[in-house]
């Protein structure tokens, strides 16, 4: 994940050169410019007539000059607080050459020509897949949308899957690099110019992609999964850019296409046995507590329907499942008696039990991968008002997916038989969750899951 943080974060920083590259009058706007890109995206750079290297306390320090057939311009510095790869160097490299065409077109007064040779040499050679399109099959669906009158767009989307699919069959694929004919294995560019790069098959980023557009932005972000010619998948990060003068005509967008397969993969083996700790760590606290037994993997199912309900990601889904089953580990460290007591429990034996959620956060913060799950292990016994334990935070001291296994939790409980009562009718729970709404649990996590619950929802 770093690495790819690493990678969007060099991408900005060209896109946002290049548009500094194309808009700029003069040669004061152009340093002014590209100098605060560089800053904004945590480099120091300068343009100096004569090398310098005066700042010191970075690790890195790159000069690149600045000169074309003899002439020279100076120097573009840039100095970085972390070492940068191979590919970073390149791309910098890049963005230096630009600098120099720009200045000089800037100089001789023909700077669309003089820019439209240079950064088609750019496009060519970049190391980077890069691929060029005409979107305003986009477009024509857009203005649509906007004679019927469609006011939500993201829900008109959901019900008319059909009509994203037809407007990304009939994107046209005007150009591509030689790091995308490499990238999916063909022989030619030609073999490239058909609609079949950009995946058709996840309606999800097709639908991103033209709320992207719809809400007048430049830029979009998403991860899907593509084939090279030969069959082969590939997991990528596509990033667009629309080149000034084509927002609104949609005629011309830049894509970036990154191979992350290698990484993914690593991911779902690391997710794969990060599963089978999870339920290593699950079965243990149910060998502890038989009369819960099943309690752990319940709350995390109806977690997770009121997480999707409620809007979170993918990731927060996945890290909200772990949470469910995981909730109770603390009470490893509880007696058994005390745990399958039948009866009431006094004011010590409660006390031990209320250790349980920063006993289980202690025990998943060591846990690289658990970090997020930990905090919400700790905060689920939590209530709005400040009377939950461990730490009797309140409101909006406690975290979104807390609050949604709290109540989970709850429910849960109260649906189930316990040795010392019978289970709960239905009414009764959601008395109880209206009772406590606004006050101890969320409102909008008990509307979701009294919506859950009158819809029949079932353990």
């Amino acid at each position: 994940m770093e690495e790819l943080d690493r990678l969007n974060r060099i991408l900005n920083m060209v896109i946002k050169c290049n548009q500094a590259l194309v808009r700029v009058k003069d040669e004061e706007e152009l340093i002014r410019n590209v100098t605060d890109v560089f800053q904004k995206a945590g480099f120091i750079s300068r343009i100096t007539r004569e090398k310098q290297s005066d700042i010191t306390g970075y690790e890195t320090h790159l000069t690149f000059p600045l000169e074309l057939d003899n002439i020279s311009l100076g120097y573009l510095e840039i100095f970085s607080n972390e070492s940068l790869s191979d590919l970073e160097y390149t791309i910098l490299k890049v963005l230096a050459d630009d600098i120099v065409y720009v200045v000089l077109a800037l100089r001789d007064k023909k700077a669309l020509e003089s820019l439209g040779k240079r950064y088609k040499t750019i496009f060519e050679n970049a190391p980077i897949a890069l691929l060029e399109g005409n979107f305003s099959s986009i477009k024509r669906f857009l203005d649509k949308i906007e004679s019927l009158g469609i006011t939500d767009i993201e829900e008109y989307l959901d019900k008319h899957e059909g009509e994203i699919l037809e407007c990304l069959n009939n994107i046209i694929i005007t150009d591509v690099n030689n790091a995308c004919i490499r990238l999916y294995n063909a022989k030619t560019k030609e073999d490239l110019l058909r609609p079949k790069i950009i995946d058709r098959g996840p309606i999800k980023i097709g639908k991103d992609l033209i709320i992207t557009f719809y809400r007048k932005k430049i830029e979009f972000e998403g991860e899907s999964i593509n084939y090279t010619l030969d069959g082969k998948p590939l997991f990528v990060y596509i990033k667009t850019f629309i080149p000034p003068g084509y927002e609104d005509s949609l005629e011309r967008v830049i894509v970036s296409i990154v191979d992350i397969t290698r990484q993914r993969m690593l991911e779902n083996e690391l997710r794969k046995s990060i599963n089978e700790v999870v339920e290593s760590f699950s079965k243990l606290v149910e060998l502890r507590d038989p009369y819960t037994a099943g309690h752990q993997a319940r709350v995390a199912k109806l977690a997770c329907e009121i997480g999707k309900r409620i809007g979170l990601s993918q990731r927060d889904l996945e890290d909200l499942r772990i949470a469910g089953l995981l909730h109770d580990i603390g009470k490893v460290i509880i007696p058994a008696d005390i745990l399958n007591k039948p009866g009431r429990l006094n004011d010590l034996e409660f006390a031990l039990v209320k250790l349980h959620p920063k006993t289980g956060y202690d025990i998943l913060k060591e846990v690289e991968a658990f970090s997020n799950i930990a905090n919400i292990v700790l905060q689920h016994h939590e209530r709005l008002n400040g009377s939950g334990y461990p730490n009797g935070i309140r409101d909006g001291e406690i975290i979104l997916s807390a609050r949604i296994i709290a109540v989970a939790d709850v429910v849960e409980a109260m649906l189930s038989h316990r040795p010392y009562r019978p289970a709960f009718r239905l009414e009764e729970v959601v008395d109880e969750l209206e009772r406590g709404k606004g006050i101890l649990y969320d409102q909008d996590v008990v509307n979701i899951c009294r919506g859950l619950l009158s819809e029949g929802f079932s353990f």
